[in-house]
């Protein structure tokens, strides 16, 4: 996504708003975007802004602006100077949503802290530090909560897709999956297993979530945290979701790319 966005920053002019006399449908636009720009296959929505003569056009979670005659295109955050509001941050945050039911719970790692009661879903790398120390220092401190590890494997790491094997096909997913995580214990070997979990959790984390860093964290009302949250912010982001606690926005920590 990064890719196709800077291929686009490349091709077109970052200009002011045009005269909305020019204007073209949002449908012209969506065509003429794919055909412009270099690996964009498909963009998802164009919708017309509070702005005369810009539309917000969303591709995947990201979000730019066009003019509406579709000749130029601009990049960053929109903001009410009224509300003091990032109009483009609040737009993401409500794209940033999955359907927690749709999540293939079957195929994760499922660790229980507590009573188990609320639940999270992690897409994880086994080579990524982040996720190795999501599970060592934050998962042991978090409160009644059901963690659901999907093995997402990213290209950075060259032996990430192996070891998911070795663990896939170990004789206790959970137990080996926490060794490995929490203490680097080896791995076995095996891979000769059926692993086309791995390959359903993957199109789910690409298609679905739209991963692009480990950890990312999904929780039961739909909400994406892309990265590590520590485990103060996490319980607390927890609570709000379950009810217990009033809405607070928390900063993200590093996430691999």
């Amino acid at each position: 996504m990064k890719k196709i966005l800077l291929g686009l920053l490349a091709s077109t002019l970052l200009v002011a708003c045009n005269n909305d006399s020019a204007k073209v449908s949002p449908d012209k636009i969506k065509a003429d975007l794919v055909k412009q720009v270099p690996g964009l296959t498909q963009v998802d929505q164009v919708n017309p802004t509070k702005i005369n003569g810009l539309y917000e056009v969303v591709v995947g979670r990201k979000i730019f602006y066009v003019s509406t005659d579709g000749k130029y295109a601009m990049f960053g955050n929109l903001v009410d100077l009224g509300t003091k509001q990032s109009v483009t941050e609040q737009r993401m945050q409500e794209l940033a949503k999955v359907d927690f039911s749709k999540l293939p719970l079957d195929l994760a790692v499922k660790q229980v802290v507590g009573d188990g009661s609320r639940k999270i879903a992690v897409f994880t790398d086994p080579d990524c530090p982040y996720c190795k120390m999501f599970e060592k220092q934050v998962v042991p401190q978090l409160n009644n909560v059901t963690v659901y590890s999907f093995m997402f494997p990213l290209p950075i790491h060259p032996d990430a897709a192996t070891h998911a094997k070795q663990i896939w096909c170990s004789k206790d997913r959970a137990a080996t999956w926490a060794a490995w995580m929490q203490k680097d214990t080896p791995l076995p070997t095996d891979t000769s297993c059926d692993t086309s979990g791995l390959d359903q959790i993957m199109k789910v984390g690409t298609e679905l979530v739209q991963v692009d860093g480990t950890p990312t964290i999904i929780f039961e009302n739909g909400q994406i945290a892309p990265g590590m949250l520590p485990a103060e912010q996490l319980n607390a982001k927890l609570d709000e979701v379950s009810g217990k606690a009033p809405a607070a926005s928390a900063p993200v920590a590093s996430a691999a790319k």
